[in-house]
């Protein structure tokens, strides 16, 4: 059995417990021992190998939603003009002309990996059309990824492709379908119980624009327009003598609502709709900034608190954000929601990701058998923190602090 570690901290926040001032972390073989003040863990641990780190010591981060496939893309802001299904026409035009060859969509997928892990993501969960974008490329660092082949077809021609392509593939590849305007009824159910079979969540965009909303209820908006220009409109949406007053309705009519549901985005569903995803145990990942971006909406998350929902993070992709940076994200999400605390939405960029991507055994917090993969931030702004609540106010609005490295990988320190 190895020695123990003790990592040293002025700010310790285990995320599922109070901030600890002069607080530690003691380590072996890659594990968690225990959490506390530096003091009873010195004492508790006499011949523990001690490393200071001054500053904070928090859990990794973790981003539930991240298209890498996608960092070589940089589509224009929308205008106030331009519809969500605009914003669409040109990320395909982009990807269809072949401007940005595989070897680029690669180095630059691998880039934001690395980037990724640099900035204090310990756990990512990667969705992309093309599988030569990610399984390699998440050898590339010590981050814990997973990724999830993306199926759509809108119409029946579509669907039987799809469907003939799923039955192929391999138990190794796990795949998931795009969002609800994008993806028929058949594809998706078939989808979900194979991600049911091989135990593995089922990522799905939701509710992400009101076009999508609009397009589901009656069969009308620009989506409609949208696979019209593409001839693959055959009305498929459409669910004859159902009542579809919101995505997530339409969902759970298909009985695709239950626990093993990541719904993302959820900018544009209701009260009631929010109850009945906390009723199935649902799992939420909110993109404040592509959102933001889009100009899509705010998702309503004071109402999925109130349910006891903790939404995850996610970046989503360059052709759709500013920046992928998580600590952004939360300063947003403050910014859009400014009476949820602090310590909550540190909580979604930590707890909430982990649990979203049924990591929580391993992730999340600072707690006994968790890994050990400690992130070290250090700052002015934080040195200067003089209570827990100064403290987490600064990590969720200042941005991403000036110094991360990474400590306790297996008792060693990872720069």
């Amino acid at each position: 059995m190895s020695a123990v570690s003790l990592f040293l901290a002025s700010w310790v926040v285990p995320v599922s417990s109070p901030v600890i001032a002069d607080g530690a972390v003691a380590i072996r073989d890659g594990r968690i021992l225990a959490v506390g003040e530096a003091l009873t863990l010195k004492s508790q641990f006499p011949e523990a190998r001690v490393e200071n780190c001054q500053g904070v010591l928090l859990p990794g981060l973790v981003n539930a939603h991240i298209h890498l496939e996608l960092s070589a893309y940089r589509i224009p802001q929308p205008t106030g003009a331009q519809s969500f299904c605009d914003w669409i026409r040109a990320l395909l035009k982009l990807r269809q002309t072949g401007e940005i060859s595989v070897p680029e969509t690669v180095r630059a997928a691998r880039q934001m990996l690395e980037q990724q892990y640099r900035a204090g993501i310990v756990l990512l969960l990667d969705i992309g059309n093309t599988i030569p974008a990610s399984p390699a490329i998440a050898q590339t660092t010590a981050m814990h990824s997973t990724f999830l082949l993306e199926l759509l077809g809108p119409d029946a021609r579509a669907e039987e492709q799809v469907l003939a392509r799923i039955d192929s593939l391999p138990d190794s590849v796990l795949a998931t379908a795009h969002a609800p305007y994008s993806t028929t009824a058949g594809i998706m159910t078939v989808l979900k119980k194979r991600a049911d079979r091989l135990g593995h969540i089922f990522s799905l965009h939701v509710a992400e624009s009101v076009d999508e909303v609009v397009l589901l209820r009656n069969g009308q908006g620009c989506f409609r327009g949208f696979l019209e220009e593409r001839g693959a409109w055959d009305g498929r949406f459409l669910r004859p003598g159902k009542n579809t007053p919101g995505v997530v309705d339409y969902l759970a009519g298909l009985g695709l609502v239950d626990a093993n549901l990541l719904c993302v985005h959820c900018v544009q569903i209701s009260e009631e709709e929010v109850r009945l995803l906390a009723a199935r145990g649902c799992r939420i990942c909110l993109c404040p900034g592509s959102n933001r971006f889009l100009g899509v909406g705010v998702a309503p998350l004071e109402r999925m608190l109130d349910q006891g929902l903790l939404p995850a993070i996610g970046t989503d992709s360059m052709a759709s954000n500013k920046s992928l940076d998580l600590w952004r994200e939360m300063r947003i999400l403050r910014e859009d929601h400014p009476g949820v605390s602090p310590a909550r939405i540190l909580a979604m960029a930590t707890l909430g990701g982990a649990q979203a991507l049924g990591r929580a055994r391993d992730f999340g917090t600072l707690s006994s058998g968790k890994m050990a993969s400690l992130l070290n931030a250090r700052s002015p702004a934080l040195q200067g923190a003089g209570d827990a609540e100064q403290l987490l106010d600064i990590l969720t609005s200042g941005g991403q602090p000036e110094k991360l490295r990474w400590m306790g990988e297996n008792g060693n320190i990872t720069a």
